[in-house]
């Protein structure tokens, strides 16, 4: 099934007055950037870096700090390098730091690519403290991702050798390893079609801070805006962490460079026409240019810049705003435009796209998590791992995967298919020819899966017909095998959790979300403070992450939202409505009472076995969902210095509150917990932190044992292994009742009816 796209018709956008300034100024000289933070290896002190350098370090890049290892005689390590387009490189520099195994021979070396070009090469042998600086031109650096490859040849032998051989390896601390480039900021071009280089994913900055600023404060009419600018700026930083801060905009625009945030590359104004007049004067806009957006640098320093959003009224501005937060919105290559009309598809249109997206099979191809079509060559090809989330307790998953592989292969290479770590199926590539597989089916067991999260990998296991082993020879070109993007996972049976769950809001939990464009979401401050608004416009641009799209419905007020069935509460506990309050176990002095779970059990109807498919229905009606014996602890106080994320259900509906004991902890603990980190932590239905510690307490059912587990439908268990003997002893069972129905009847007769007298035969002649 392929995913649709909800805004794709009914959009209609004139851009109109495209103009540029009479005379473009002369860009004054570029302004070192924020110095970055040096990483070093454990146990170094950090060296301090000049202004305009970054350090860069790889388990940043990667997102993970595990060790990196080459195995084999030949290998390969890609990494990437992201630039930028506001900066400028001078200076770039690969410090690799590991470890390289002692039998390696002279002949064994490294070879660094960038961009398909040879810049460095070291010898392997003697390197059991591997550390090396390779030297990156700057002049083949491009603005984008930049290819980094690290080939190995590593031997232990001049002949005979096994290419495998478990000597030959290299491991690379990605930790310790790191780019250091030296740059300088570009001067910011004055064209909206560039909105995405401005607010730039690959920025070096770990969590961009991006201020809002308003002439007054926002209120019922601004809140809307404010929240469609949140979303703009979230979903083009994609998956970097973006903070928020809400504030003033200063009397005169020479004092906006001063005020903005260190390392802040611009900021953002929105307001009416009447309140951004000062900031559009000079662009040569008609009069009733209506809602626009307009780009400018600020004066002195042509490399930060102001996007300014203004219309007549509220309706226009949010008019602006929406247009800023689709993305892919045809912008031109001008300082400034005017949306002049925007129709949004009905509100009908949306809920029936979302309704056909929840099919009954529930199946759904690995493209709708992120997963792209990929060739996996050598032999040490990794792998694909998808994480997909199962809302069914004990339903069991089909993958039916779509694989091609090369001619050439040993008849042990394989696919394997393992589910949260677990073999469940290999598929084997023994045809000498290469083949292609479509839909193969494996299936991943009820009880190998977990509510929740779950990972899935595809593990090729490639090997060459000959290991080079007894002088033979080797060949590891024609290893290669691609995994295709339709490969399609599809659940059976279960029966669905009902119980709201932290992890469904930090990673959306399904390949289809239950709130396409935002439709019933809102996000409810308490009260108009900068740092409240702050910290709501921080959660919103997060979710536009998490959710890969625009949430263009979604509500941001102040107070309770009407038509809401998925309501975020945002604001000081004190701030709550005691209902709110009531419903997350909180109090106004900051404790907390939480539901600890002690036990949980469950009865599991048993869904196994073909001879039972007739009666899935009624089985799928069966509750089987586990049951959670939970003790209420009252905690005073439990917030203190921590804020707190509370998920329940209030109504039917689910209701997550984020809250600290002020609003400046709460814009605190908000901006903290956007990050990598604290935010991939988020589970069950409480959660407690502290800003600058990495770790954060949670409350879920999954930490609670099971206890007096029990197996419904012994028998029908029995039926689904054994169908045949089933069968047998059902014909045996039917027998021996009509002999013994049989054998009831006759003694029945024999003793309570009266016996027939004989009849003569003279009496029948008589008769007849």
């Amino acid at each position: 099934m392929k995913r649709r796209h909800v805004m794709g018709q009914g959009l209609s956008v004139v851009l109109l007055g495209l103009a540029l300034q009479a005379g473009a100024q002369p860009a004054a000289p570029p302004a070192p950037a924020a110095p970055g933070v040096p990483v070093v290896a454990t146990g170094t002190p950090a060296a301090p870096l000049p202004p305009g350098t970054w350090s860069l370090p790889l388990s940043r890049l990667l997102g993970d700090a595990a060790p990196l290892r080459a195995n084999g005689a030949q290998a390969e390590l890609r990494l990437s390098l992201p630039l930028p387009a506001l900066l400028a490189p001078r200076e770039a520099v690969l410090e690799l730091a590991g470890a390289a195994s002692q039998a390696l021979l002279p002949s064994s070396q490294l070879a660094v690519e960038l961009n398909g070009r040879v810049v460095g090469q070291a010898r392997l042998s003697g390197q059991s403290a591997l550390r090396l600086s390779v030297p990156l031109p700057a002049e083949l650096l491009r603005e984008g991702y930049n290819d980094v490859r690290l080939r190995f040849a590593q031997h232990y032998t001049d002949r005979c050798e096994v290419p495998m051989a478990p000597q030959l390896w290299t491991q690379i601390d990605p930790v310790a390893s790191r780019f250091v480039v030296r740059a300088e900021a570009r001067a910011v071009p004055p064209r909206l079609d560039r909105l995405d280089d401005l607010f730039d994913r690959r920025d070096w900055n770990e969590a961009p801070l991006v201020p809002v600023l308003t002439a007054a404060a926002p209120d019922a009419a601004l809140l809307p805006a404010l929240g469609l600018v949140a979303q703009g700026v979230g979903h083009r930083y994609d998956y970097l962490p973006v903070r928020i801060a809400a504030g003033r905009l200063p009397a005169r625009l020479e004092e906006l460079a001063a005020r903005l945030p260190p390392g802040a590359r611009g900021a953002v104004a929105l307001g009416t026409t009447a309140q951004m007049a000062p900031l559009l004067a000079g662009l040569g806009l008609p009069a009733d240019a209506g809602a626009v957006a307009a780009l400018r640098t600020l004066p002195g320093d042509a490399t930060r810049f102001l996007l300014v959003l203004a219309g007549p009224d509220a309706a226009a501005l949010e008019r602006v705003a929406r247009a800023f937060a689709m993305p892919r919105l045809p912008w031109p290559d001008a300082p400034w435009a005017a949306i002049d009309r925007l129709e949004m598809p009905p509100l009908g249109s949306v809920t029936g796209a979302a309704a056909s997206l929840r099919p009954a099979t529930q199946a759904f191809p690995l493209s709708a998590q992120g997963f792209k079509t990929t060739t996996y060559t050598g032999m040490d090809a990794g792998g694909a791992v998808v994480h997909f989330w199962n809302p069914a307790w004990q339903g069991r998953l089909q993958a039916r995967v779509h694989v091609a592989y090369a001619a050439g292969m040993a008849p042990q290479s394989a696919l394997n298919v393992l589910a949260n770590g677990a073999l469940h199926g290999s598929i084997p590539f023994d045809n000498p020819a290469g083949g292609v597989y479509d839909n193969y089916a494996v299936t991943v067991p009820a009880g190998a899966l977990r509510p929740g999260w779950n990972t899935l990998q595809l593990q090729p296991v490639l090997i060459p017909r000959s290991n080079g082993g007894e002088c033979q020879s080797f060949f590891p070109g024609n290893l290669a095998a691609t995994v295709y993007e339709d490969t399609t996972l599809q659940t059976f049976g279960g029966s669905p959790l009902q119980r709201p769950d932290l992890e469904l809001l930090a990673h959306s939990g399904r390949p289809l979300p239950d709130v396409p464009v935002g439709l019933g979401m809102a996000v409810q401050l308490t009260d108009a403070q900068d740092a409240t608004v702050g910290a709501g416009l921080t959660l919103i641009a997060k979710l536009a992450q998490v959710f890969r799209g625009p949430l263009l419905r979604t509500q941001l007020v102040v107070g309770e939202a009407r038509d809401a069935s998925n309501r975020l509460w945002v604001g000081p506990v004190a701030a709550l409505p005691e209902g709110v309050r009531r419903a997350a176990g909180l109090d106004a002095r900051g404790g907390l009472q939480a539901p600890v779970p002690l036990i949980q059990s469950a009865g599991v109807p048993v869904r196994e076995g073909q001879v039972l498919l007739a009666l899935r229905d009624q089985l799928d009606a069966f509750g089987a969902a586990p049951g959670t014996l939970s003790a209420q602890a009252a905690v005073q106080p439990a917030l203190g210095g921590r804020s707190a994320a509370v998920t329940a259900l209030s109504g039917g509906d689910p209701v997550t509150v984020f809250t600290a004991l002020d609003a400046a902890a709460l814009e605190a603990g908000m901006r903290e917990l956007v990050g990598h980190g604290l935010w991939s932590q988020l589970r069950g239905s409480v959660a407690l932190w502290r800003p600058g510690e990495a770790r954060m307490q949670t409350v879920t059912p999954e930490d609670a044992p099971f206890t007096a587990f029990s197996l419904r439908g012994g028998l029908g268990l029995w039926i689904s292994q054994y169908p045949w003997w089933a069968l047998f002893f059902t014909l045996v069972l039917l027998g021996a009742l009509v002999w013994l129905l049989r054998a009831a009847l006759a003694r029945y007769r024999h003793r309570n009816l009266p016996a027939q007298p004989a009849r003569r035969h003279d009496d029948r002649t008589k008769e007849a």
